[in-house]
């Protein structure tokens, strides 16, 4: 019994001192941001790009540092490597992520990724299967793509399984349906985030072809088209969440051209971009909130011109008097000249 005793405290003990530690973390990064309201705050939210995954430095190479740096901001990053839209929509909905967002500037979201990529492992691993009668995950082939050295053989495979007209077709159906989720969870996403700060600058990134470099190799062109045109038609589905808010922005790195740590001589597909990527999308990500911020700055100066020139007229109302004498003053030297005459 006492033994049963002292181990339930010590569980007991241990969630405690979980819940602390989480709780220090989180009262640090609130601190943090209170510290720094008289400069810039950035929160970061996304997925593995987000968290700088696949980067030897990700504290120095990634895109949020370089962001954040570039406009002088506090930052805070919170990427989950693995993250989809629906697990990002159902965070925000529990209010997680409220007491940031309150007290930041600007976020900046890289998301949808892995919601395509996810069902186009699926699609690969029912060929897979079907044509080997295993057992493999989704899990697993996204291991052959991101460590194809050790994967050859399986890369190779489900590779031949999209140079086929059959296979194509049917990737390019599964991420186009998974595009079409994914939009209704980011619509979600910015919703939450502007209920809890209606003035935040949201900055989401959208999709590049991870596989553009492909496209000059004969045996997978295919496979390059057929990313872009899924890609494609997932972007043009976020205009939709960039006309929700004048807030919102869609940043447009598939145009900056993303460089990614694709190497077929190894037969490593890693979609992940390399640290030029994180630069290119980085450049990107300032250039749009630069825009974002020249605008406001614009439309405001413009508002407070507008009030001085009322308050102007309001406080000398001999101005406004001798305005309405011009029209009758220019009608008595007309009477004037004409008894002259």
């Amino acid at each position: 019994m006492k033994k049963m005793t002292r181990r339930i405290l010590s569980v007991a003990l241990a969630m405690v001192l979980a819940v602390c530690m989480l709780t220090n973390v989180a009262f640090a990064d609130a601190n943090m941001l209170i510290a720094s309201r008289n400069t810039t705050t950035y929160l970061a939210l996304g997925d593995s790009i987000t968290a700088g995954y696949g980067l030897s430095d990700p504290d120095s190479e990634s895109f949020v540092t370089l962001f954040g740096n570039e406009i002088g901001a506090t930052t805070l990053n919170y990427g989950v490597s693995g993250l989809t839209a629906e697990t990002l929509a159902a965070t925000l909905a529990t209010g997680e992520y409220d007491t940031y967002l309150s007290m930041v500037d600007v976020v900046t979201l890289t998301i949808g990724g892995n919601d395509l990529m996810q069902t186009f492992y699926e699609y690969l691993l029912s060929l897979y299967n079907t044509a080997y009668g295993t057992s493999c995950t989704a899990d697993d082939v996204k291991t052959w793509f991101t460590d194809g050295t050790s994967y050859q053989t399986e890369i190779a495979t489900v590779m031949a399984f999209l140079q086929t007209e059959e296979g194509i077709a049917g990737a390019t159906t599964a991420v186009s349906t998974a595009a079409t989720s994914a939009l209704a969870n980011i619509q979600s996403i910015i919703t939450s985030i502007l209920s809890v700060n209606p003035d935040v600058v949201i900055l989401l990134a959208n999709q590049y072809n991870p596989y553009a470099s492909l496209a000059a190799l004969e045996d997978y062109a295919a496979i390059s088209t057929m990313f872009d045109t899924a890609v494609t038609a997932f972007n043009a589905l976020l205009t939709q969440v960039d006309a929700m808010s004048d807030n919102v922005i869609v940043v447009d790195v598939y145009s900056a051209g993303v460089a990614t740590n694709v190497n077929i001589l190894t037969m490593n597909f890693d979609f992940h971009p390399n640290a030029t990527g994180h630069e290119t999308i980085a450049a990107a990500m300032v250039a749009a909130y630069e825009n974002a911020t020249a605008s406001t700055e614009t439309e405001t100066e413009t508002e407070a011109e507008t009030t001085e020139a009322t308050t102007e007229t309001t406080e000398n109302p001999t101005t406004g008097i001798v305005l309405s004498l011009i029209p009758m003053a220019i009608a008595l030297a007309g009477i004037g000249l004409s008894k002259k005459k």
